[in-house]
């Protein structure tokens, strides 16, 4: 896995690409290129990166006790769907964990971004419908939990989508939901979005001595799907009826 610990203010390297001659530069990720988030969110980044075609700019990472410079993300361009198209994923990996003496304090992490059809895909009919979050998150120990939750918004309208969630809750009783995904295309009876803003709340708590809470990623998906009349632009053929979308 090649690691990318860098700041995007630098002299261009290999695997940066400008948008604009006046526009600083980004990040290109390829399948399993790895960005650090502390790099990223460093003074004089413009805290941006693209994975296929799809633009990711990072607005906001808060957290009061995570280094975030021990947290990477990691670039996922996966097989291709029906139409050709490959869906678009990152992970976020690192040390979330609380455990150990019991303070009880929940050790969180708040993250917003948006992820957009780069331009000349989206001229192309690529658009964005699914959204899918999953993470591998353990918690041990009566009332310990490892919970993400994301809020997600469309970015030209400002509508409210709507909500995923996963979690490993202790109990008791226990419940444990290692992946969500959400069809907003199906859910709202459109034909694709250019972008979406996300907001990302991540919690784990370690409810008593020898308890434990903890994860090492979390992973964000996205569907690639063609908008009505794109099949010639994008030399998809032999696709008929009714989408099926994940």
């Amino acid at each position: 896995m090649q690691q990318i610990h860098r700041t995007l203010a630098l002299i261009v390297p290999a695997g940066v690409l400008f948008l604009s001659a006046a526009a600083n530069a980004v990040i290109v990720l390829n399948n399993n290129d790895t960005v650090n988030l502390g790099a990223l969110m460093s003074t004089g980044s413009d805290r941006k990166f693209i994975i296929g075609d799809k633009l990711f700019t990072f607005e906001y990472v808060t957290t009061p006790r995570f280094n975030i410079s021990q947290f990477d993300i990691t670039a996922k361009i996966l097989a291709p769907n029906q139409y050709g198209l490959n869906n678009i994923a990152f992970d976020l990996t690192g040390p979330f964990v609380d455990g150990g003496v019991n303070d009880q304090t929940v050790q969180n992490m708040n993250l917003q971004y948006t992820v957009e059809v780069v331009e000349e895909a989206y001229n192309r009919g690529i658009r964005l419908c699914d959204t899918s979050l999953a993470f591998n998150g353990s918690s041990g120990g009566i009332g310990s939990f490892a919970r993400v939750a994301e809020t997600v918004f469309a970015v030209d309208t400002g509508q409210l989508l709507g909500n995923l969630n996963v979690f490993n809750n202790f109990g008791p009783p226990p419940s444990i939901q290692y992946s969500e995904g959400k069809d907003w295309c199906k859910e709202y009876g459109v034909d694709g979005y250019r972008a979406f803003q996300c907001n990302k709340n991540l919690k784990f708590f370690a409810n008593t001595d020898g308890g434990f809470s903890s994860c090492s990623f979390v992973r964000q998906e996205f569907s690639q799907i063609p908008a009505p009349g794109a099949f010639a632009l994008l030399g998809v053929a032999g696709i008929l009826g009714t989408r099926r979308r994940r």
